[in-house]
């Protein structure tokens, strides 16, 4: 899992908290995330960079898991379902999602689109990329399941068929699966970046993408999480935080951000993953001449 790649990358403070950060640039893909992600029509990278496995990246123990998929067309899962929340956020390119009863349903998803799947609604995802380019997404599970895994389920039917293919069984074997239609899809659990209001805060732009109840964010379905898109123009600095309510983890999208933590600055790169603690203080400063665009996710019941 981190192995470090062929190109440079910054190293990582050693001011900062063991465990807390985690260099994207750094890590080799799992091998062994699903029995599967190696197989002709499969194929997928996948980095978990917070998990409950003991030797993920980020070892600060969190109540959620969030990993990033790089894959091209024609590969892609078998269809399954979860027992808890799966938010897909494309950050390359884009992605079909199709769910519903035998996938039957499709959406695409382009760049920061974000879709909170419905619990026990089987899906899939294929990237619009083609070989060899690929498209690269985000997936956040909102379970606190030491195994992800335990918690995804697929019918008898795709069992059956993946069996006669001779690909391993990963999942639960159930028929108690739900279907949902585009209509409610659409509704209550797709949002899109373009159409997300971006409100000024303490120096920066906030889009509000997922909060439970909360009639300012785009998707407020269900979630024990929050997450929102953080946007510090070219050469600015938001105001300081001096601490939060629970845990946050910053993952940095665009540009050349620089968290100014415990007013330490912390350089981060494209997908560089930051857990900050309830008591540390927080800045954001948009280095060079383009925006910062960070994804902050608040770990509500973390209070660490």
């Amino acid at each position: 899992m981190t192995q470090p790649q062929t190109h440079d990358f910054l190293p990582v403070p050693d001011f900062l908290p063991e465990g807390a950060f985690a260099r994207h640039a750094s890590l080799d893909w799992d091998r062994a995330a699903y029995s599967d992600v190696s197989e002709e029509g499969r194929r997928r990278k996948i980095i978990r960079m917070i998990s409950r496995a003991p030797n993920a990246p980020v070892r600060v123990r969190h109540n959620f898991q969030i990993g990033s998929i790089d894959s091209s067309s024609g590969n892609g899962p078998t269809l399954h379902a979860h027992d808890y929340p799966e938010i897909f956020i494309p950050v390359r390119s884009g992605y079909f999602v199709d769910y519903g009863h035998e996938g039957r349903h499709r959406a695409r998803l382009d760049t920061y689109d974000a879709f909170s799947l419905p619990l026990n609604v089987l899906r899939k995802f294929e990237a619009t990329e083609h070989a060899p380019r690929e498209s690269q997404m985000l997936s956040v599970f909102d379970t606190t399941l030491e195994d992800a895994r335990k918690g995804i389920k697929v019918t008898p039917q795709i069992a059956a068929a993946d069996a006669a293919a001779g690909l391993p069984l990963d999942f639960e074997v159930s028929e108690d699966l739900v279907d949902s239609s585009p209509q409610e899809v659409e509704a209550a659990h797709i949002a899109r970046f373009a159409d997300l209001r971006a409100e000024p805060v303490g120096g920066l732009l906030l889009r509000r993408l997922v909060a439970t109840g909360d009639p300012r964010a785009a998707l407020r379905t269900p979630h024990t999480l929050e997450i929102d898109f953080l946007e510090v123009a070219p050469g600015r600095q938001s105001s300081t935080q001096p601490g939060s309510d629970c845990r946050e983890v910053f993952v940095a999208l665009e540009g050349r951000p620089v968290v100014l933590w415990n007013e330490r600055p912390v350089e981060m790169e494209r997908l560089d993953v930051f857990s900050i603690g309830r008591a540390d203080s927080r800045a954001i400063r948009a280095e060079g001449g383009a925006r910062a665009l960070l994804l902050r996710i608040r770990d509500t019941t973390n209070k660490t």
